[in-house]
């Protein structure tokens, strides 16, 4: 990155920094706010896929499952 572009990078972070002090902070942290909801959507997801896999639909409890996979996944958890 050359000296220009970072000045401008530095400038572009100042006026976030001032004017959304808020998501400046959220930006720095990488991580979402409330960590509930996902928490949640997460634990939904699966007990709708198990209940819909006991109930013969396996179609969408595939699915269910995926995404509660997907949202598992987008928290940053790994499965090592």
């Amino acid at each position: 990155m050359s000296e220009a572009e970072r000045r401008t990078l530095s400038e572009i972070e100042m006026r976030l920094a001032d004017e959304e002090p808020g998501l400046a902070s959220a930006l720095v942290a990488g991580k979402p706010g409330n960590p509930v909801l996902s928490y949640a959507l997460i634990a939904v997801f699966a007990a709708l896929g198990v209940l819909l896999l006991v109930l013969g639909s396996f179609g969408p409890a595939l699915g269910s499952l995926g995404f509660a996979a997907v949202l598992v996944l987008t928290r940053g958890y790994t499965w090592r």
